[in-house]
């Protein structure tokens, strides 16, 4: 007979905030998230004659419509001095990768545990590691992705600068933010299914919201304050800055950023897990 649930091994919400608890929880089922993300990757190409190709196809496509629309149609600029339309382009195809690890993981996250619905109601099953897997699997896309815009980063200025070494570690709060986030969504999707409806609009409003196509300085200081409460418009241009035009991070707004993508983390985990006993009866 299955396992199931039992209530009072239910975990107090003084160790649902214990970060160490939480990464010894997520290690012990390791195994288990690396063949949940091989399958969450195979199954993102299953099917396609391009396959991996389309991890180059897609944000190059995006890029050429929003490069004519915004670069040339609107003049679009970042405002750094001398930059040329060639350094808009790579700095706003750099910004697209980044935004596409939030933006795909909080579009599939109501759905996600809907999803796999199997994996409440029959078996014990860490389902906390399904964001998780699902994330991982989009980072994958999302580096295959830059290995174009490397290529023409070299070819148009001849040398990837130094500060870009700061990209990975702007990985980190943008993937900590992103989880907690889908853990919040993939819980209360369960719930409330008109979640998944609204997702397109919101990301939608939310992209706008990130400094996409044009730099926070460019807001008026009065309303710049509701940007920089995003954080993803702060490591969004953290990230083109780095990459592109040879900034690297302020320091002070960067540990903030960690500090609120981790403290956010923590509180979409403990929300999965507070709601997780409750799945079974609603699915």
């Amino acid at each position: 007979m299955l396992e199931t649930y039992v209530s009072s091994n239910r975990p107090s919400w003084r160790e649902l905030f214990l970060p160490w608890k939480i990464l010894a929880k997520i290690l012990a089922s390791k195994e288990l998230l690396w063949q949940c993300t091989k399958r969450e990757i195979e199954r993102r190409y299953k099917g396609t004659l391009l396959g991996f190709f389309w991890s180059f196809i897609t944000p190059l496509l995006m890029l050429a419509v929003y490069t004519i629309v915004f670069g040339y149609i609107f003049g679009g600029s970042y405002g750094h001095p001398g930059e040329t339309k060639t350094q808009f382009t790579l700095a706003l195809f750099c910004g697209l990768l980044l935004w596409d690890v939030i933006a795909g993981s909080i579009a599939a996250s109501p759905s996600l545990i809907i999803g796999h619905a199997n994996f409440v109601t029959k078996v014990i099953f860490p389902l906390e590691i399904l964001p998780l897997s699902m994330i991982f699997s989009t980072l994958v896309h999302t580096i295959i992705g830059f290995i174009p815009l490397l290529l023409l980063l070299i070819v148009s200025q001849g040398t990837i600068p130094l500060s870009a070494l700061s990209l990975p570690l702007i990985f980190i709060p943008i993937v900590f933010y992103t989880l907690g986030m889908s853990w919040i969504l993939a819980a209360l999707g369960v719930f409330l299914r008109d979640i998944s409806a609204l997702i397109p609009a919101a990301i939608t409003v939310l992209m706008f919201l990130s400094a996409l196509f044009f730099s926070i300085t460019a807001i008026p200081l009065p309303w710049r304050w509701g940007i920089m409460l995003n954080p993803a418009a702060v490591l969004i241009s953290m990230g083109r800055n780095a990459l592109v035009f040879s900034q690297w991070p302020n320091l002070t707004i960067y540990s903030l950023e960690l500090f609120f993508s981790i403290v956010t983390a923590i509180l979409g985990y403990a929300i999965f897990i507070k709601l997780k006993p409750a799945f079974a009866d609603v699915l």
